[in-house]
């Protein structure tokens, strides 16, 4: 995202990319792009206003997402335009596949649900979102929900898959999931016959009020 809006900003603009690990911006070597390894909740760009701001993924993970998303507001411009993509874990279901091992994805899924809930995350706020943007000063809001309906081995499947193996130990601690779950789930990831919704995205485009 980072290059593409470079690409399209040219050499007269600029792009201001913020992550708590940069990691996988340290390649990024363009003139017109900076990074910024910070907590966007906490970060005072005073020199700074921007046209377009954009976020996937970011908010849901952070509990007091109201702070961050009050601060890429004070950042935008009048007439600038927010773009947010956050997921609704919520809106996910097996499809088709085994009985035993839809059984366990949607244990999984509750497991999701309820590690969010632990951690003081909401996991439906993409499909939250337009409602809670209608309190700033916003116009020209659009929203769009893309429920991912997906086979096994395909790009969102493996990455839910991936997702599963690296948090099981959390998923399991909720009590929703046990490890037999777990290796279902991921089975039912790479069967390609194998269909779900794993999460839906919701995108939300508004334009700051003009001053």
């Amino acid at each position: 995202m980072t290059k593409w809006l470079a690409a399209s900003v040219g050499e007269t603009g600029k792009v201001v990319a913020v992550d708590l690990n940069t990691c996988f911006l340290a390649h990024i070597n363009q003139p017109n792009v900076e990074v910024l390894e910070a907590d966007i909740r906490h970060l005072s760009l005073q020199s700074y206003s921007f046209n377009l701001i954009h976020a996937r993924y970011v908010l849901i993970h952070i509990p007091d997402f109201q702070i961050a998303l009050a601060n890429m507001l004070k950042l935008l411009k009048p007439g600038g335009w927010i773009v947010l993509e956050e997921p609704d874990f919520l809106a996910a279901r097996a499809i088709v596949g085994k009985a035993t091992a839809c059984q366990s994805m949607d244990r999984v899924n509750q497991a999701i649900l309820q590690m969010f809930q632990l951690q003081g995350m909401d996991y439906a706020l993409g499909v939250k979102l337009p409602a809670i943007l209608q309190e700033f000063d916003l116009q020209q809001l659009f929203v769009e929900n893309d429920a991912h309906l997906s086979n096994g081995g395909s790009g969102v499947a493996t990455i839910m898959r991936m997702s599963a193996l690296q948090l099981a130990e959390k998923y399991i601690a909720t009590g929703r999931a046990n490890s037999k779950d777990i290796e279902r789930y991921c089975q039912f990831a790479d069967d390609q016959t194998a269909w779900a919704i794993y999460y839906a995205t919701v995108g939300i485009t508004a334009q700051k009020t003009a001053a």
